[in-house]
């Protein structure tokens, strides 16, 4: 699965940080980049990127690091 299906699956409409995030991604789902399914490589970097360009803050920043280990865990397991 990618990124963001995994947000929008595990955090969109919650109220919580994570959802903050997921509802951020969702109303930029025609520009936000979907990665391939268990492309990790790179993507990191990518996405992270992607969110500094958007100006997102650090907090939200600090809200995907931790998103994105837990997707990543539950992609490899």
């Amino acid at each position: 699965m990618t990124f963001y299906t995994f947000m929008m699956r595990n955090h969109r409409g919650k109220n919580t940080p994570e959802g903050d995030l997921a509802g951020d991604i969702f109303q930029d789902r025609e520009s936000f980049p979907r990665n391939g399914k268990g492309k990790f490589d790179g993507w990191h970097r990518i996405l992270r990127g992607y969110l500094e360009r958007q100006h997102a803050c650090s907090d939200c920043l600090d809200v995907f690091e931790k998103c994105w280990e837990d997707y990543v865990r539950c992609e490899k397991s």
